[in-house]
C-alpha cells in the first residue's frame, strides 16, 4: 500500500479556502493533469503566524513590517513569489494589529500616537517594496487593479440653463400665489455689445389667470418680440403620495399636487441681468442646529449637526409693494452635511453672498464640498451663492492636514480673500522664514486672495516659532489687504512696544508685486501682557481702524497707512508663450503711523465681534455683561446678564461727542456672533437667552436675529429661532442693501447671470500648485511625477499624463453628472500604466478622485480574467497614502482597508497555487450552480483528492 499524508491535501484546500487549521510546512505533489510536481508552500494565515500582541510589540519597538527571510519555505522548488507574497501579507497582519490595539479600550493619547507612527512606518514600508516588487506569475500594485481610471472629482460643466426653487404646490392650471399683486422685474439683454432693456410687468397680463404657463407665455412673448433666444419654461416636478399615521397604523395619501419652478433657458451669446424697480435691504442667516449630546454621554462624539442659509426681507414699510414685509422669510436652504459651521458671510457689490466655512464632517465616510474630496482633517471652504440661495462655486484651501477658517472679506472689485490658521503642508503657498513646517504641530496664519472669477491668486503662510493665526480680514485701496490675528511669538519683521505675554495682537498688510507674488509692508504688533487678539478691521481711505480683545477689554486703534504706488515695465509671457515688456502698477512699500486709541471699557466674559463703517460713522458690535461700557448717549438700559450691544462713535477715536450705545437683550445671557449695519441700523444675531424681546422659549436652546435702531435704541423687528432637536445656534449675518425685491417672489436672482466655471483644477478640487501624483509603464520602471500647476485645466493636465506616459496612456475629458472629469484607459493591447501617489505628502490622486493602480487591457483566458499583454493578472491592494488612528471612525476605515489588502494577497496566493496544482476556474460558471455537467477541472481536482484517500486507507 502507498503510504500518503492526507496533510498535504488539507493543506492546499484549507489554505484556497482561507480557512484557519493546522497543516504541514506546505503541499508537494504532482498537478491535477499529473504533470510536473507542484510546490506550494503553505500561507501565514492558516495559524502560523505570530500573535497579535506580539506583533504590536515588535511594531513598537522598530522593527521592519516587510520580511522576506521571516516567511521563506524550506520547501525545494517553491516560487519566489510565494515568500514576497508572504511577507506583504505579514506586513499587512501587523498594521492590521495596530489598528485594533489602537481601539482598544483605555488607550491613552501617547500609546495612540506612538501605533500611529509605527501604522504610518508600516504603511510606507509596505507601500515601497510593493512598488518595487517584481513576481513571475502575477503583479501586485498598491492601489487598484482597472481598465480604466475614472476621476469622480472635476470641473463643473458650462451650463446655460437656470431652475429655481419650488414657486408653487399645487395643479398646473391653478392661479400662483406669488404671481399675484403689483409684480413687476426688468431684464437686461446684452447681445453682441448691444444692451437692450425689456419691463416684465405681470399687470400687462390683464384678466388673464397668472397661472405658471400663462406667465411663462407672457414672459417668453416679450423675450422673443426683442428679437432674443433665451427663454422661460415651466420645470414640473410630479407630486408624491404621502404616508400618514392613523391609531398606529401607516396610511397612504395621494399627492395634494406636483411641484412648479421656472427654467431659463439661456443662449451663450446672451448676457441677461435681472433687477426690480424697487429693493430693500435682506438680511442672510446661517445657522447650525442640532443637538450637542444626543445620547447625554459626554464621552461619545455622536451629534448630527445642520447648517442652513436662511433670508429674511427687511423691507418694512416704506419698502414699497414689491419688496415684502418686514421680517418675511424669502428662503431656507440646508447646506451640505460635511460643512462644521458657518464662520463668516458677508454680501458682494453684485449682490451675491460669501461664505467662509470649515468642512471637517464625515457623511456616509466621505469629507468633501460639493463633489470635492477633502485632503485632510479639515479643510477651509469659501462659498458663493446668488440673491436666490443657488450655489455659484465652492472652494477649497487643500490643506494636506488640518486648516481652519477665521476671517473673510470681499473687495468692491469682487476679489475675496479668506484667512485663518493651518497646521501641515499647505503646497502652493508663500512661506515665511520661520514657518513651523509641513509636518510641525505649530499653528501659522494664512491668507488666500481669489480674483472676482473665484480664481486663486495667491496663499502666504506666515507664523513664528510658537502657535499663531489671521482672525480678521480688509480691502484697502491701492491693492492693499489688511491683515489681522494673534501670535505667541513674533511675526517676521514686526515692530510695536507690546509688552507680550500669552497671544500678541498684530497687524499686517500685503499687496500683489510686480511678479503677482504676496508681499509684506509691515507688520505692527500691540496689546498687553495677557492675551490679545484682533477681531475686526475696517479701512477709511488711508485710515484703518482695529477692533481688539486685549486682555478682555474691547480697544480700538488707529494706524495711517501710507503707500507707495510705483509703476515698472515687467518682462511677461503672452498667451504665444513669447516674452513681451508691460507696464505694471503695483503698491511697492508702505509707512505705517501709529494713531489714536480708545478703550471702551471690560467685556466681562463677553465678545467684540465686528465693526462697520456706516454713514460716515464707525459702528462696534458685540457681547458684554458691563453695564457701563466706555461709549456715551445709551438709549437703552441693559437687561443684567450678558447683553448684546452696538455703539456708534466718531471715526476720530478721540471724539466722543456723537457717540450711541444701545444694549439688546432678556432675563438670560445673550451672545453675538453675528453683526452688520446697513443705513444706520444694526443686526445681530446669536444665542438667546429666557424672555428676549418679550418672546417665549421655542426649543431647548434657541437663537435670535434682531435688527435694532442704534439712534433710538428701538428694535425694528425680532425673531426667536430654533432647528434641528431644538437646538439653533446662528453663526454669522451679512446684509445686502439692495437684496430684497420682486424677484424673491419668482425666484431669480439679481445681477448677471454667469454660464460659465472656471477650468483650473485648483479651483474647482481640493488639489493645490505643487501636489503630485506619478506614473510609469512598466512593472518596477522609474516614476515619473506630475505636478499641478496653478493655470492647469483637465487638458492641459491630459497632456502632461500622455506625455509622462510615452503616449502609451489614453486620457480623456468624460462627462460624468454636472462635472467633467479625466478618465485615463491604455492606448493599446499592449500598454499597462501605473499611476502612484505623490510623494512627500503632496499626493494629489485622491482630491482629483483617481483611485490609482494599475491600467491594463483584459482578456479571458481559460476562464480568468487576465492582462491582455499577457503579463498575467495584477491583484490591488487599495492602499492609501495615509491612515488615522486618532478617532474612531478613522480606525475603523484603517481596519477596512487593511482587511480588503489581506484578502487581494490571499486571492493572488490562491491564484498561484490553483496555477501550481493546474486547477483551472472558470468565471463563467454561476456561483452556487447545481444542474448541469460539472467541470473537467473540477472533476480531475476530485479524482485525484479521491484517489489519495483510497492509497491512504487502501481503498477501503
Amino acid at each position: 500500500m502507498i503510504s500518503f499524508d492526507s496533510s498535504i491535501l488539507l493543506s492546499y484546500y484549507q489554505a484556497r479556502a482561507g480557512v484557519t487549521g493546522a497543516a504541514a510546512s506546505g503541499t508537494s505533489t504532482t498537478t491535477a493533469s499529473g504533470g510536473k510536481k507542484a510546490v506550494v508552500p503553505n500561507a501565514p494565515w492558516l495559524g502560523n503566524a505570530p500573535a497579535a500582541s506580539e506583533q504590536v510589540r515588535s511594531a513598537l519597538n522598530g522593527r521592519k513590517f516587510v520580511d522576506e527571510g521571516a516567511n521563506a519555505s524550506s520547501l525545494k522548488g517553491v516560487s519566489p513569489d510565494y515568500k514576497k507574497l508572504f511577507a506583504s501579507y505579514q506586513a499587512l497582519s501587523t498594521m492590521s494589529a495596530l489598528i485594533t490595539q489602537a481601539g482598544q479600550k483605555g488607550q491613552t493619547d501617547g500609546e495612540i500616537k506612538r501605533l500611529q507612527t509605527a501604522l504610518t512606518r508600516g504603511l510606507g514600508e509596505v507601500t515601497s517594496y510593493v512598488q518595487g516588487l517584481s513576481l513571475d506569475q502575477m503583479r501586485l500594485t498598491t492601489g487598484a487593479a482597472m481598465t480604466s481610471d475614472k476621476a469622480t472629482a472635476g470641473v463643473p460643466k458650462n451650463t446655460t440653463t437656470y431652475t429655481t426653487d419650488t414657486l408653487f404646490s399645487g395643479q398646473a392650471d391653478a392661479e400662483v400665489p406669488r404671481f399675484q399683486g403689483d409684480v413687476s422685474f426688468g431684464v437686461a439683454v446684452k447681445s453682441f455689445g448691444v444692451t437692450t432693456n425689456i419691463t416684465m410687468d405681470l399687470a400687462d397680463m390683464g384678466s388673464t389667470p397668472r397661472t405658471m404657463s400663462n406667465v411663462v407665455s407672457y414672459m417668453n412673448g416679450k423675450l422673443k418680440a426683442a428679437g432674443f433666444n433665451t427663454s422661460f419654461a415651466v420645470q414640473r416636478t410630479a407630486g408624491q403620495e404621502r404616508t400618514v399615521q392613523v391609531g398606529g397604523k401607516p396610511v397612504t395619501l395621494p399627492a395634494t399636487g406636483d411641484d412648479f419652478a421656472l427654467k431659463i433657458n439661456g443662449d451663450i451669446a446672451e448676457q441677461v441681468t435681472f433687477s426690480a424697480p424697487t429693493t430693500a435691504p435682506a438680511v442672510y442667516v446661517t445657522t447650525k442646529a442640532g443637538d450637542p449630546d444626543p445620547d447625554k454621554d459626554s464621552k461619545t462624539d455622536d451629534a448630527k449637526y445642520e447648517n442652513t442659509l436662511t433670508k429674511y426681507s427687511a423691507a418694512g414699510t416704506g419698502g414699497g409693494a414689491n419688496a415684502g414685509a418686514p421680517g418675511g422669510k424669502v428662503f431656507t436652504e440646508t447646506l451640505q452635511g460635511t460643512i462644521n459651521s458657518v464662520r463668516k458671510s458677508v454680501t458682494g457689490a453684485d449682490g451675491s453672498v460669501y461664505m467662509l466655512a470649515d468642512v471637517d464632517t464625515e457623511v456616509d465616510g466621505k469629507l468633501d464640498l460639493n463633489g470635492q474630496p477633502i485632503k485632510g482633517d479639515s479643510d477651509v471652504a469659501l462659498l458663493k451663492y446668488d440673491s436666490a440661495g443657488h450655489l455659484l462655486y465652492a472652494r477649497t484651501l487643500g490643506a494636506t492636514d488640518e486648516a481652519t477658517g477665521l476671517s473673510l472679506a470681499v473687495g468692491d472689485d469682487g476679489s475675496v480673500a479668506v484667512a485663518g490658521s493651518v497646521t501641515g503642508r499647505l503646497n502652493g503657498a508663500v512661506n515665511g522664514p520661520i514657518n513651523s513646517g509641513d509636518t510641525g504641530a505649530t499653528s501659522d496664519s494664512f491668507v488666500t486672495r481669489y480674483d472676482s472669477k473665484g480664481d486663486e491668486q495667491w496663499t502666504v503662510r506666515r507664523g513664528g516659532l510658537q502657535d499663531d493665526e489671521a482672525t480678521a480680514l480688509a480691502f484697502g485701496s491701492d491693492g492693499v489687504l489688511y491683515v489681522g490675528g494673534r501670535s505667541k511669538s513674533d511675526l517676521p519683521g514686526a515692530v510695536g512696544t507690546d509688552p507680550s505675554g500669552g497671544y500678541d495682537a498684530y497687524l499686517t498688510a500685503f499687496a500683489t508685486n510686480s511678479a503677482g507674488k504676496p508681499q509684506a509692508l509691515f507688520t505692527q504688533k500691540f496689546g498687553t501682557t495677557e492675551n490679545d487678539s484682533v477681531s475686526d478691521i475696517v479701512v477709511n481711505g488711508s485710515q484703518v481702524i482695529v477692533g481688539s480683545k486685549e486682555n478682555g477689554s474691547a480697544t480700538l486703534r488707529s494706524f495711517d497707512v501710507s503707500a507707495n504706488v510705483v509703476t515698472e515695465n515687467v518682462s511677461k509671457l503672452d498667451q504665444y508663450g513669447a516674452y513681451q515688456t508691460v507696464p505694471v502698477t503695483y503698491t511697492k512699500s508702505a509707512t505705517v503711523t501709529v494713531g489714536a486709541k480708545r478703550d471702551l471699557g471690560s467685556l466681562k466674559g463677553g465678545d467684540l465681534v465686528g465693526l462697520k463703517i456706516d454713514g460716515g460713522q464707525l459702528y462696534v458690535g458685540g457681547s458684554t455683561a458691563n453695564n457701563v461700557m466706555s461709549i456715551n448717549g445709551a438709549t437703552t438700559a441693559p437687561s443684567g446678564g450678558m447683553d448684546a450691544f452696538v455703539g456708534r462713535m466718531s471715526l476720530d477715536l478721540s471724539n466722543n461727542s456723537a457717540d450711541a450705545l444701545t444694549y439688546y437683550g432678556g432675563t438670560g445671557d445673550e451672545t453675538v456672533t453675528g453683526f452688520d449695519v446697513s443705513n444706520g441700523t444694526a443686526w445681530l444675531v446669536g444665542s438667546a437667552g429666557a424672555n428676549l424681546d418679550g418672546q417665549g422659549t421655542v426649543g431647548t436652546k434657541d437663537g435670535y436675529v434682531a435688527q435694532v435702531n442704534v439712534g433710538t435704541g428701538n428694535v425694528d423687528w425680532s425673531q426667536r429661532l430654533t432647528g434641528k432637536d431644538g437646538y439653533a445656534t446662528p453663526t454669522s449675518v451679512a446684509v445686502a442693501k439692495t437684496g430684497a425685491s420682486s424677484l424673491d417672489a419668482l425666484g431669480l436672482p439679481a445681477g448677471t447671470m454667469s454660464y460659465t466655471q472656471s477650468d483650473r483644477i485648483v479651483s474647482a478640487t481640493a488639489a493645490r500648485a505643487g501636489d503630485t501624483f506619478q506614473i510609469r509603464t512598466r512593472e518596477r520602471g522609474n516614476l515619473t511625477s506630475i505636478t499641478i500647476e496653478a493655470n492647469d485645466t483637465l487638458e492641459t493636465l491630459a497632456d502632461k499624463i500622455k506625455r509622462a506616459s510615452g503616449f502609451r496612456a489614453k486620457v480623456e475629458t468624460v462627462t460624468s453628472g454636472d462635472k467633467r472629469v479625466l478618465k485615463i484607459s491604455p492606448a493599446s493591447n499592449t500598454s499597462t500604466i501605473e499611476i502612484v501617489a505623490g510623494k512627500g505628502g503632496t499626493d494629489v490622486l485622491s482630491a482629483l478622485g483617481l483611485a490609482g493602480g494599475v491600467v491594463r487591457a483584459t482578456k479571458t483566458e481559460d476562464g480568468k480574467t487576465v492582462s491582455a499583454d499577457g503579463s498575467g493578472p495584477v491583484y490591488g491592494l487599495s492602499l492609501p497614502p495615509e491612515l488615522d488612528l486618532t478617532s474612531e471612525a478613522g480606525r475603523k476605515n484603517a481596519s477596512m482597508v487593511i482587511q480588503r489588502a489581506m484578502s487581494s494577497v490571499r486571492s493572488a496566493y490562491r491564484e498561484i497555487a490553483d496555477t501550481a496544482m493546474g486547477v483551472k476556474s472558470d468565471s463563467s460558471k454561476s456561483a452556487g450552480k447545481t444542474d448541469g455537467a460539472v467541470p473537467a477541472y473540477l472533476t480531475s481536482q476530485l479524482a485525484n483528492y479521491q484517489a489519495a484517500l483510497n492509497r491512504l486507507t487502501g481503498g477501503g
